[in-house]
């Protein structure tokens, strides 16, 4: 950790005692920041990465001080153990009939095509074994990086740095909060400074053989763990309640840098377990696992202009797993027609082209438009009820049926999702026409249970892992309901998950037990996630098929414009149960403020208001809204006929405002170089021309790295120095000869052009303090001088 100036080669064990306090301490901060990774649930086994970053710890340590070994070579060896150890780690994961490190790196070979493949096709990855496998790199990386600065660069501040932003970051998303973690951080690294700082000085000592206490740098972590640990209470019992808002808004302002490469990262693997809603404007595709608490915030994801209120769904899926929920229609397609990815086998519709539906009874046809004011990193379509056309071109992952002559086609029936050929960026609009629900009780109950193959072999599926109180409670409920009926058991379960208390800031399921179960029977408290999916599982133990549907609740309407204002924090899962002849229905088990009950008449209209409402055929459908007529300012992207909003010129009050920011920023530039300059000139304040020059010259050096040593005279230093910067040795060493002449001979004043030499020498200083020479490097003569002892 520390570079020793003038002392011989010292010992093994002696080498071993002078890191093994730095050494720990680097230890723990690491495995601090590592662990609030694992704790925060962002996908299970992810506390396998744990191991991986405390080895890379001990190799990084082990290298740095292998002085003979150079920099290129050792991070090659540690990129090469990396490898070795990531794929020992995660291998298990993968496949339990895969055995050898072979197998696991073969499999771990394969998988990485296949994402890579889907990625160029436009999808999103969501293979969760890689993203542990690329966690477990990325903690290896910090680890060894870690310990790198720490003992062969002696960069303290850039290793804390690094694992502070880690650390910060995670704790911004993470609920609940890792505190604890957080506080063994900030007092190991505390600790951790107080001993480099007085390790630094017990070398500089030896070097000048002056005596001082021994253990004198453990005495001094002592009496700094008193310290800190009173500054760290103290900050503890601080208020620590601002408002979600200030939050948001704080962190808003200092993530802008950060938000591009965060989203290549959700796109590369979107079935993270992100602490879920962290993102209002973004859903996974292929699967969602029922995680903790969830923080959503406020910003307004998008206006859609409707005719009446409506859930705006943006994807479905069909399988539970025991951990959450899983999208297979895709596979399903993918099977039906023999492609390599299910983003191969979507359905490319044109714009204002018809996905038939063949359920329309009891539909309305309705005209959405949607305004996005964000842009949506999932490229979702957005739509209330079952999509016939959108105005932009789109892709369709649907499953395939067999029809009575044998053919594979199209099941539009069954769309898991409706993904936009084009990215959906601010300001774009677009409109879909749907056949919006309006079924009424009556007809509900009477649909009858001549479910369609394709429901039966997807959406009554349930895993090992439901539990049979789980399974018990679902017959209870139906038997005390009287609910004969699917459509009277659906409500009956609604009713009952209506009871329980809605909260957004619960923990996660422990390992291995079931989130229905743990939902129902341990904390019986949650957010829509757990109530929609228990209503999913406990609808289809009583033969009831249903699916899990994400999409945003609704909005409040805006009496000015008439559009449906729609934030991240409506951002929602519901429940859909099937019912014969009437498709898919909307339900709502979650009793929070933004959600609703959907309202159905007790019965069907009579006469010919029925049997027009029953008959709507597709060519009958209305065409959607041109985007043209849709608002003035709009202009049509030439591409895919969609409307885009030409953005209005500044107003007056945005240029004040800019001007206003560009202003503040500018005057703190000023202000912290006027400060930096005023210590500048008080460190050489009422010193003599030649003495300023030498002292600004050892100023300069030292924030390059190339500081006077305590030992070495003036001469020795500007040699050594002169030897960093060759092309500047005159300099130099007239400045070294002036001050000595001035400090040590007779005529004191007889240099007295230091102002002169120093402004040549100056911009030589600064390019070496740029490049960042010589970072904690012994001088040149206390090199010599200790060669040759």
């Amino acid at each position: 950790m520390i570079r020793t100036f003038s002392s011989p080669r010292p010992s093994l064990w002696a080498e071993l005692a002078h890191i093994a306090p730095g050494a720990l301490l680097t230890l723990a901060m690491v495995w601090s920041v590592v662990r609030s990774i694992a704790d925060a649930n962002w996908a299970s086994d992810a506390d396998r990465i744990v191991p991986v970053a405390l080895l890379a710890v001990v190799m990084g340590v082990g290298f740095a001080r292998l002085r003979w070994l150079p920099s290129w070579l050792a991070h090659i060896l540690s990129a090469v153990l990396a490898l070795v150890w990531v794929v020992r780690i995660i291998g298990p994961l993968t496949d339990e009939r895969l055995l050898t490190w072979r197998d696991h790196f073969v499999e771990l070979i394969i998988r990485g095509i296949v994402w890579a493949r889907v990625l160029a096709n436009n999808g999103r990855g969501e293979d969760l074994v890689l993203f542990v496998g690329a966690l477990a790199l990325l903690s290896w990386a910090l680890g060894y990086a870690t310990a790198w600065m720490v003992f062969r660069r002696g960069w303290l501040w850039r290793a804390m740095l690094i694992n502070a932003v880690v650390i910060l970051v995670n704790y911004t998303y993470t609920l609940p909060k890792p505190t604890s973690l957080f506080f063994i951080f900030l007092f190991v690294a505390l600790l951790l400074l107080v001993y480099q700082n007085a390790a630094i000085h017990q070398e500089r000592w030896n070097a000048a053989q002056v005596e001082y206490p021994d253990f004198m740098a453990l005495r001094l972590i002592w009496s700094a763990m008193l310290l800190c640990g009173l500054v760290i209470l103290a900050t503890s019992m601080l208020p620590g309640e601002i408002t979600y808002a200030r939050a948001v808004r704080t962190w808003d302002a200092m993530s802008q840098p950060f938000k591009l490469a965060r989203e290549r990262w959700e796109d590369a693997f979107s079935t993270i377990n992100a602490q879920p809603g962290a993102g209002g404007n973004s859903f996974a595709l292929r699967g969602v696992t029922l995680g903790g608490g969830r923080v959503l915030g406020n910003e307004v994801v998008m206006y859609v202009t409707a005719e009446a209120f409506e859930y705006w769904r943006a994807v479905a899926f069909d399988k539970y797993t025991g951990d959450g929920w899983v999208n297979t229609t895709g596979e399903q397609a993918r099977f039906a027609l023999g492609v390599s990815t299910p983003e191969e086998a979507r359905t490319a519709i044109a714009p204002g082209g018809v996905m038939p539906q063949s359920v329309t009874r009891a539909r309305q046809v309705l005209t959405q438009t949607v305004h996005l004011a964000q842009d949506r990193k999932d490229d979702f379509i957005t739509a209330g009820g079952q999509a016939l056309r959108v105005s932009l071109p789109t892709l369709v992952e649907h499953s395939y049926a067999v029809d009575p002559q044998g053919q594979t086609v199209p099941n539009f029936d069954d769309t898991a999702a409706i993904v936009s050929q084009i990215s959906l960026r601010e300001e774009q609009i677009y409109t879909v026409t749907a056949l919006v629900a309006r079924a009424d009780v009556q007809s509900l109950r009477q649909s009858g249970v001549d479910y369609p193959d394709w429901v039966r072999a997807r959406y009554l599926d349930l895993p090992a892992t439901v539990t049979p109180r789980t399974l018990a409670l679902a017959q209870e409920i139906a038997t005390q309901a009287n609910a004969a009926t699917p459509y009277d058991k659906a409500i009956a379960i609604q009713d009952f998950l209506r009871t329980l208390p809605y909260n957004e800031r619960i923990n996660a399921p422990p390992p291995g037990v079931d989130p229905v179960d743990y939902f129902l029977f341990d904390i019986q408290e949650g957010y829509c996630d757990y109530y929609a999916s228990a209503m999913v599982v406990m609808l289809r133990s009583l033969d009831v098929p249903a699916r899990w549907v994400q999409g945003y609740a609704g909005g409040l309407r805006d009496p000015e414009s008439g559009a449906f204002v729609v934030r991240e924090n409506l951002a929602h899962s519901w429940p859909e149960v099937y019912f014969p002849g009437f498709g898919w229905e909307r339900f709502e088990p979650t009793a929070a403020g933004y959600t609703a009950l959907p309202q159905r008449p007790d019965a069907p209209p009579d006469g010919a208001a029925a049997a027009e409402r029953d008959q709507i055929a597709p060519d009958q459908v209305d065409e959607p809204i041109p985007p043209e007529e849709l608002d003035e300012g709009l202009e049509i992207d030439p591409a895919s006929g969609a409307g885009v909003v030409i953005p209005e010129p500044q107003s007056a009050d945005q240029r004040w405002r800019l001007v206003v920011i560009i202003g503040i920023i500018t005057g703190g530039i000023v202000v912290v170089g006027l400060g930096v300059w005023l210590f500048w000139r008080r460190e050489i304040a009422g010193l003599s021309p030649a003495a300023r020059a030498y002292a600004e010259m050892g100023m300069l050096a030292r924030l390059a790295g190339a500081g006077p040593p305590p030992n070495a005279t003036p001469y020795e230093y500007s040699a050594g120095l002169a030897r960093a910067l060759p092309a500047e040795r005159a300099l130099i060493e007239r400045i070294g000869r002036d001050y000595v002449y001035e400090r040590y001979g007779c005529d004191a004043d007889a240099r007295q052009d230091g102002e002169m030499t120093m402004r040549h020498l100056r911009p030589a200083l600064f390019r070496l303090i740029v490049a960042r020479r010589g970072i904690r490097r012994q001088a040149p003569a206390d090199a010599d001088r200790s060669r040759n002892r």
